[in-house]
């Protein structure tokens, strides 16, 4: 076996369209190689009269902390065979990361018995009680040199890649654009995610996917995600054939594409998918829906139907002292049958500048709902916004240690219309906001990250 380097730059850059990506390497010999980054953060989060907290955060806010192994075998005649497994790995306290069994809530419920009957709650957590999981990615690819590749199993939704190539901070940390778009900086409820979502932005579980070769600096890539569900499972958690149907037809189905383009200093991409959902959000407790932020005895179930679907473009020019960046998106939550769409926008513009071993790094991001009229479910997030801002250095001791720093304020302003259920959360137990107004979160991160 040999050990490699997967740094932030070769993620993004391989290929131009994913970091899974073995295009770069076919036609070599076989091979396995172990990876990984330990990615270690001191961080300080504060939410304006909600308090404050400092913890040491493992799972990478300057890079994603992983384990990951990868392997290639030629076959000859310009085809190869090839594997990809990665794991989440958190060095702050030794902790594996949950994974999900399709792409909506149905893959995150947890089965507690009480009385013989089970209940399913998607809001509660399985943080790292499934141990170490390859959540991050698991796929098998066949490649050839003239029409791509082929590849099978959980990965990366391709609309996903523009909103982390196209971002100073990688979507990882206080200066992250997921913090804003929908990651532990933004208010509860700004997300456009169904009830009882399992964050289908981000990866996709049962693809089928098709990345292809560079043609004068364009590259495509298609995926395709498997419902699982029966076909003649129409109403979730009802029996069919004796088994519990964990969706009704339909659920988890996803449809997606991206388009890059890479020639010189100038890269720019579109990206598109499409989940379809026909699960149920349960609630339970005091715990509340992720749009509606009402709350239900513990099993209280209600079916929903619908598709949540993002949109967005992104661009970086290169001018050798800077590296400008810039991206643009939408989000969309639609329920079937009903004029109560959810649709959330967002934009960012971005630096980085190196200075030998030293890279300064600032963003700005902004984001705001703009659901329909209507009997709206979370009618009270109509109107919210978030915006932050972000700066940061990091130090490159060599090509695989660094140590970095990064500093963001995140705004956050309830809608106009009722009293929301809007919140400044940072991981804190933070209170409602009234119509109209307005919390500040502040956060620093302080970090080590080596890779291998």
């Amino acid at each position: 076996m040999k050990k490699s380097l997967i740094a932030l730059a070769t993620l993004a850059a391989v290929s131009g369209v994913s970091a899974q990506t073995f295009n770069a390497q076919a036609g070599g010999s076989s091979s396995v190689t172990i990876f990984g980054v330990l990615d270690a953060t001191a961080t300080r989060l504060s939410v304006t009269g909600f308090g404050s907290q400092t913890l040491m955060d493992g799972s990478g806010r300057n890079q994603s902390s992983r384990l990951g192994f990868r392997g290639m075998e030629d076959l000859g005649n310009g085809l190869s065979a090839a594997f990809w497994l990665e794991a989440a790995v958190d060095p702050s306290n030794g902790a594996g990361s949950n994974t999900t069994i399709n792409n909506t809530s149905s893959g995150d419920r947890v089965s507690l018995s009480t009385s013989g009957a089970n209940v399913y709650n998607p809001q509660s957590t399985l943080g790292g009680r499934q141990g170490l999981t390859f959540n991050r990615a698991a796929s098998v690819s066949l490649i050839s040199k003239d029409s791509g590749e082929f590849r099978l199993g959980r990965d990366y939704n391709p609309a996903f890649w523009n909103y982390t190539v196209f971002d100073p901070f990688g979507t990882v940390g206080v200066g992250s654009a997921l913090n804003v778009i929908g990651g532990p900086l933004a208010p509860l409820g700004v997300q456009a995610f169904p009830p009882g979502a399992a964050y289908p932005m981000v990866r996709t579980s049962n693809s089928i996917g098709w990345l292809s070769q560079s043609m004068s600096g364009f590259r495509a890539q298609i995926q395709y995600a498997l419902s699982e569900q029966p076909t003649a499972c129409v109403t979730p958690l009802t029996n069919f054939n004796t088994n519990t149907c964990w969706g009704a037809n339909g659920d988890g189905k996803v449809l997606a594409s991206r388009l890059s383009y890479a020639s010189g200093p100038l890269s720019a991409a579109w990206g598109h998918s499409k989940t379809n959902y026909g699960d149920v959000a349960a609630v339970g407790g005091s715990l509340t829906t992720s749009v509606a932020g009402t709350a239900g005895s513990l099993g209280a179930t209600s079916a929903y139907r619908g598709s949540y679907t993002q949109d967005n473009i992104g661009g970086a020019y290169d001018l050798g002292v800077a590296k400008l960046m810039a991206q643009y998106g939408t989000q969309n939550q639609s329920a079937s049958g009903a004029a109560n769409a959810k649709k959330m926008t967002n934009n960012m513009l971005g630096v980085a500048v190196p200075m030998g071993a030293l890279t300064l790094k600032a963003s700005m991001n902004s984001a705001k709902r703009s659901d329909s009229t209507g009997a709206v479910a979370g009618a009270n997030e109509i109107g919210s916004k978030t915006t932050q801002n972000a700066i940061g250095v990091q130090y490159d001791f060599s090509k695989r240690t660094a140590l970095y720093a990064t500093y963001s304020t995140n705004k956050l302003t309830a809608g106009a219309t009722t009293a929301g259920t809007l919140r400044a959360n940072l991981g804190l137990a933070g209170g409602a906001l009234a119509a109209g107004a307005s919390a500040t979160a502040t956060g620093t991160d302080i970090g080590l990250r080596h890779s291998f």
